[in-house]
């Protein structure tokens, strides 16, 4: 699969064929309905089977190049803070979606850069999309995803995704890269009763599906910040994934 410097030459070259006008991509996923629980409830994720995973998951993102190089000289930031990460189950770095344009997950630590790319590759490393989307520099986890105008992702197909803080003016070969894969799948059959909204992440998280399930919950927490519950229900799922590193940073949603 590509490598880190292989994926900056593809997004340059993307760049260049789509121009450098930012795409601010916002997040459309509906905004689940606020609960007012007692006590928590426990989802645990199940991962989907093999059957359609790519051979090769791992992230071609790198421990050493987690930060911009200006940050990594700067007094205010700690070399020891969490480098930039997809929130996707860390024993896999796969995850399925039932959406034509999927909202990824990132924890990014502080940064100056102002920007990040966000390209989409099909499994013959072919650019798919490209997008450009806003930050504001403050670690925590933010959601990311493919401005609606992109191509929307096949059922069926597997997608590496990348992502690349912009740390100077264009992408350069010394950006921090991390990528991930997303697999699309066809819509479940509808049940016959109404599920609350805990009960369809239920659902999602048994049948393997990563990132609808962790959307669904994250805009939950958000709606509620100060719902212990719901905030111990969000740091158990993730910790049961592997992602307990950043299972309490902030969401900036």
């Amino acid at each position: 699969m590509l490598n880190s410097q292989q994926l900056i030459g593809l997004m340059t070259i993307g760049l260049f064929l789509i121009g450098t006008q930012p795409t601010i991509a916002q997040s459309n996923a509906n905004i689940p309905t606020p609960t007012n629980r007692l006590k928590s409830q426990q989802i645990i994720f199940k991962p989907p089977s093999n059957q359609g995973k790519p051979k090769f998951t791992s992230s071609a993102g790198s421990r050493s190049n987690s930060q911009c190089p200006q940050d990594a000289t700067s007094t205010t930031t700690s070399s020891n803070q969490t480098p930039v990460m997809s929130v996707v189950p860390t024993d896999s770095n796969y995850g399925l979606t039932i959406a034509e344009h999927p909202t990824f997950l990132v924890y990014l630590p502080q940064t100056s850069a102002n920007q990040v790319v966000l390209s989409l590759i099909t499994e013959d490393n072919q650019l798919y999309s490209q997008s450009f989307i806003p930050v504001k520099g403050e670690p925590g986890i933010i959601s990311i995803k493919s401005a609606d105008s992109s191509p929307p992702l096949q059922v069926g197909k597997n997608y590496q995704w990348a992502l690349a803080l912009i740390c100077g003016e264009k992408p350069s070969p010394n950006d921090p890269v991390i990528t991930s894969w997303v697999r699309r799948v066809a819509l479940p059959q509808p049940q016959s009763q109404q599920r609350t909204t805990f009960e369809q992440i239920d659902a999602y998280s048994e049948q393997g599906i990563w990132y609808d399930a962790v959307i669904a919950l994250a805009q939950i927490k958000n709606t509620q910040p100060d719902n212990q519950a719901i905030a111990d229900t969000w740091t158990d799922f993730l910790k049961s994934v592997g992602l307990e590193a950043i299972a309490t940073q902030p969401l900036r949603l």
